[in-house]
Parts: structure tokens; C-alpha cells; sequence
């Protein structure tokens, strides 16, 4: 899974295939499931990212490998540098 998105009621999980799978959980419950692993960032209140897929981060937004591009909250631009930074010297 590259990330996960919620628009209105319906969360859409988009996968590296270019499938997306749209449900009806809750978004609060997807984030406490899937932030445990590790691998995932909450740039935004409406996006959960996976880590291992992201290209670059700017002050304004993350790009993904598949070059889908996901806001980063105002004020959050330092916290998911340092987490996408942690995440990345745990792998080495």
C-alpha cells in the first residue's frame, strides 16, 4: 500500500498496482492500525503515507515513487522530515 486517503465518508487505499480499494472504516481506525507499523507518516489530517514509497519531500508536499503528490500540513513540514530521516537510518 502507497497511501491511504479519506474523502468524505469513504476511505480509498491506493496500492503500488495503481488499484484503489475504496471502504468504509473509519479513517481514525485505519491510523491507529497502520501508524503501529512504523513505515507510516501522517502529513496531512486526511492522508497516511508509506514511507518506503516516497521520492522526495519539499516544504509543501511529499511525491511518491508512483509521483502521486501529498500535502504536508502547515506547521508539520519539520516533524515528517525527521520521521521520514529516523525512518531511513533504521533501514541502513
Amino acid at each position: 500500500m502507497v497511501f491511504v486517503e479519506i474523502m468524505g465518508r469513504r476511505v480509498f487505499y491506493h496500492l503500488r498496482s495503481g488499484k484503489v480499494i475504496e471502504c468504509t472504516d473509519s479513517f481514525s481506525s485505519v491510523c491507529d492500525s497502520l501508524l503501529k507499523y512504523g513505515c507510516f507518516i501522517k502529513p496531512h489530517r486526511s492522508y497516511l503515507v508509506n514511507m518506503q514509497y516516497v521520492d522526495t519531500i519539499d516544504n509543501h508536499r511529499v511525491v511518491l515513487q508512483t509521483l502521486s503528490s501529498i500535502p504536508i500540513a502547515q506547521g508539520k513540514v519539520r516533524e515528517i522530515k525527521q520521521q521520514y530521516l529516523s525512518y531511513q537510518m533504521e533501514g541502513d
